[in-house]
């Protein structure tokens, strides 16, 4: 029999598998004469009348017969008699005997086990989901298309434990086919909460885990609506409450990595890039979790995979849409609604469609102005109350709105083909329509994005992803205010002038090539292109006076046409005790600069038991696409790329080393770094004494480097209802540039020496219950010391002052039911900031309004404007599905 016969044969016996078996016992045994008896006779009788779980195929043991006895006999030896010399021969396989095409010797050779982990729900695969050989302690994880292959086993089937977050893990055995065949299906069950109408048989499953690469934390996304956020489908809201990420910004656009600045970190989307991840100035993220699977952290020390950031990397998998079903998802709160729609196109191809638009330019909640005073700080809003469903001119009117699409086709079992879909807007109107003053702001600014995927498992050794995407961030801001500051009518006489202009507009095309070839049960080899084009093109005007005196007029306009084009290759070895080596690199050439970059990197974890791990890993990292900082306006920065010249090259040196130890409920993980990164670009305000004692104030670009050093804890506990963590940071950072503090390092504004985080969330039957405290030690301020003369005060030391601690609590409770059959709607109430802190988060300097009347007074010529947090702020929420 051929080998295409003998796959189809085995097929066979499987699909027969559930109509031939029946309940064993352990301690069965046979008594029975059997003479020229059809073998089709014998396994019919082992079944009824022993209750022998069997599956075999009656049309081809019809012609066999069996002469022989048995008395008292073990079933295996009975099996092993009746089938000698038969041609044919029996396997156990879960409880079940499956008869089977005696394979000859020489097709008993190692070979490999091809499978794919999927949703049991929805039918979509599990990326990165941990299968594990129980036999050796071994194991693999399924790649980016829920594949995986077992290598080199010479067994007819292997004992595998499955996992992913947020789902049941399962122990089963799977069969060894032919690598031309169909993989082998693995489906685990999501870990369900309210299945009747009173109880819980599911336990809670977890919010986040630790990955398998050092620094890597995993989210689980169907439970992120759980934490006290300011949106219940915020994705990227619970990484403020990870260790080593600084949860004291309140702003996910300031999205803080081990003391790297925001922009340091790759938000990567389903192979395209994502520059601007947040709506109402940081309050939260424009990533919906409805239509997102699966959300990785990488907080530093990353392989070769990943390239073109300086500090970690945000992977976000898109949802491919429920292959079995139609599923409606509707919900809301005080600022947006939010509609997802998913469901299958045929038998092989699924799609997912989600959206959602804010009410803020129709209806000011209580909580909008709330958040939008906080957040836009610097827009000059009176104080007054405005009306929640009026038109009053004087109020800001403002809006977002985001959509996330995916059309995925799978024509056959080994290629996936996809594309997706991405845009997140926000749009600023404010102007306060006094004859004085008079504020004017127009702001427009997001996201959107496209990438298309085509990827394929050829065989049990090579796998490809070949991506391309194309991304664009556009901003345009516009500001003009003639007021004084503090609007006192007795000083409308000096008339004080701004007009400030900003325009962005940045496209990035990016085309990557994945391929991994499996050489061995130890040897791993990955390889990649990746190429990448940015055109950027920038515009920036900052004019002010006062009384006609100009204090400032500076503009800027810059383009830029980055491309990079980039080789890298891994080889991953893993053995008894050796849970992985990662050696690889990445080999680039940038054309603005005209010079090539070698990026190694190195990763190790040691399991010398079971539960413990020790990590280790360092590598170099280059930037090229970096953007600056700008300190007066809602858009806060500008995208450049490195030129060598004006904006050097970022290069980040990241040192990682770890222990973890996990069991079924603890987790605890510590983890030190060191991170030097140099090139670094930001702009600052100057002022300057005219030699006719006036001033002025200049906007000057400053390189510097940094140095970031720390030690990361978290405490995890889980139980049936409950889980929680604790975390702990203690950390230092700094900055040194030739230009500032006479060239002596000094601490960056980012720096606080410990920050604690305790989280819990809890389930009492139908009810959620969740909180979260963050503690941080004061931030440096920048406080200006000048003499007499207005000189600096050779006393003065940059960022030598701090601000007070923070701290706040924010907590969430919410109720759940089922409806229909499976549907589900929930509503619930979370409060940020629950006991109403009054936390300043920055206190950034400039030149009074009148400096030389202020001078001439003997005041200060410098004023400081405190940046506060968001206070208490409730959100009223509700979601249904069906």
């Amino acid at each position: 029999m051929g080998k295409k016969k003998l796959l189809t044969y085995f097929l066979l016996l499987s699909l027969l598998l559930s109509f031939h078996m029946v309940s064993v016992g352990q301690d069965v045994r046979i008594s029975e004469k059997y003479n020229q008896k059809p073998l089709t006779e014998i396994l019919s009788q082992l079944t009824e009348k022993y209750n022998v779980k069997l599956a075999y195929d009656p049309v081809a043991l019809s012609e066999l017969k069996y002469t022989g006895k048995f008395s008292n006999d073990k079933i295996e030896k009975v099996l092993k008699a009746v089938l000698k010399n038969s041609g044919f021969e029996y396997v156990k396989i879960n409880q079940v005997y499956v008869v089977k095409k005696s394979v000859a010797k020489i097709e008993k050779k190692s070979s490999s086990i091809q499978g794919i982990v999927r949703d049991r729900i929805s039918g979509e695969a599990l990326p990165y989901a941990s299968v594990k050989v129980v036999n050796d302690n071994t194991g693999t994880v399924t790649n980016t298309d829920g594949f995986f292959t077992i290598q080199n086993t010479t067994d007819d089937s292997v004992s595998i434990e499955v996992s992913f977050l947020g789902f049941n893990p399962i122990k089963t055995k799977i069969a060894r086919i032919d690598n031309s065949g169909s993989p082998v299906v693995v489906e685990l069950d999501p870990k369900l909460f309210v299945i009747s109408d009173v109880e819980v048989v599911k336990s809670i499953s977890k919010l986040l885990a630790l990955g398998n690469n050092p620094g890597e934390i995993v989210l689980n996304t169907r439970k992120v609506g759980e934490t006290p956020s300011l949106s219940g489908i915020d994705v990227l809201a619970p990484l403020q409450l990870l260790p080593g990420v600084d949860g004291t910004t309140e702003s996910l656009s300031g999205l803080l990595v081990r003391h790297s600045p925001p922009d340091k970190n790759l938000i990567s989307y389903d192979g395209f890039t994502i520059y601007h991840i947040n709506h109402l100035f940081g309050a939260f993220s424009s990533l919906n979790s409805k239509a997102i699977k699966d959300v990785r952290l990488y907080r530093g020390g990353f392989d070769a995979r990943w390239g073109g950031r300086a500090s970690s990397v945000v992977e976000i998998t898109g949802k491919t849409g429920n292959e079995k079903k139609f599923v409606v998802d509707v919900g809301s709160d005080q600022l947006a609604g939010d509609i997802t729609v998913e469901g299958p196109i045929g038998k092989k191809s699924s799609f997912i469609l989600s959206a959602r638009r804010a009410y803020t330019d129709y209806y000011r909640s209580p909580q909008f102005l709330n958040i939008f005073e906080s957040a836009a700080n610097d827009i000059k809003i009176l104080n007054k109350s405005f009306t929640v469903f009026g038109t009053d001119p004087s109020a800001p009117s403002y809006m977002f709105y985001d959509a996330n699409a995916k059309y995925s086709l799978k024509p056959n079992n080994k290629d996936v083909i996809s594309v997706s879909a991405y845009v997140g807007k926000d749009r600023l109107n404010y102007a306060q329509l006094l004859s004085s003053p008079f504020v004017k702001e127009q702001s427009d600014w997001g996201n959107s994005g496209l990438g298309t995927r085509w990827a394929r498992q050829w065989n049990g050794k090579f796998y490809h992803n070949l991506t391309f995407g194309i991304s664009n961030f556009s901003s345009d801001f516009v500001l003009y205010d003639s007021t004084l500051s503090n609007r006192s009518a007795q000083l409308f006489a000096d008339t004080v002038i701004r007009d400030f202009k900003t325009s962005t507009s940045l496209v990035d095309y990016t085309l990557n090539l994945n391929t991994q070839f499996t050489l061995s049960k130890e040897f791993l080899l990955e390889l990649g292109l990746h190429a990448n084009i940015v055109d950027d093109n920038l515009f920036e005007k900052y004019f002010r006076s006062t009384n006609g005196y100009v204090f400032i007029d500076t503009m800027r306009q810059s383009s830029f046409y980055s491309q990079l084009k980039t080789g890298w290759l891994q080889l991953t070895y893993k053995t008894k005790g050796l849970k992985s080596l990662k050696i690889g690199g990445r080999l680039s050439h940038h054309n603005l600069t005209d010079k090539y970059y070698f990026e190694p990197r190195v990763q190790m974890v040691l399991n010398p038991t079971e539960k413990l791990d020790l990590k280790f890993s360092a590598g170099l990292y280059n930037q090229f696409i970096n953007r600056i900082y700008v300190y007066s306006t809602s858009v806060k920065y500008l995208w450049v790329a490195s030129d060598g010249v004006n904006f050097p090259v970022v290069k980040s040196k990241h040192f990682i080393s770890g222990i973890s130890y996990e069991t079924k409920n603890f987790t605890i993980d510590i983890e030190g770094y060191v991170k030097e990164t140099s090139g670094l670009s930001f702009v600052q305000n100057k002022i300057v004494r005219t030699t006719n004692n006036r001033f002025v104030e200049r906007s000057k670009l400053y390189l510097l480097d940094s140095r970031a050093l720390g030690v990361d804890l978290l405490l995890k506990k889980t139980a049936d209802q409950f889980e929680g963590w604790l975390t702990y940071s203690y950390s230092k950072s700094f900055n040194q540039s030739s230009s500032l503090n006479g060239g002596d390092e000094y601490y960056a504004l980012d720096d606080h020496l410990h920050e604690l985080k305790a989280v819990t969330l809890y389930r009492y039957k139908r009810w959620r219950l969740s909180s979260a405290w963050i503690y941080g030690s004061p931030k440096p301020w920048d406080e200006i010391l000048l003499l007499p003369n207005l000189t600096i005060s050779p006393d003065y030391e940059k960022n030598s002052s701090r601000l007070t601690p923070y701290h706040r609590l924010d907590v969430g409770i919410s109720y759940s039911a089922q409806i229909f059959s499976e549907g589900m709607v929930e509503f619930g109430l979370k409060v940020f900031n629950l006991y109403n802190r009054n936390n300043i988060l920055a206190r950034p300097y400039s030149l009074t309004d009148t400096p030389i009347s202020d001078y001439l007074q003997g005041k200060s010529i410098i004023s400081y404007n405190d940046i506060y947090g968001l206070g208490r702020t409730p959100t009223i929420f509700f979601n249904i599905r069906f």
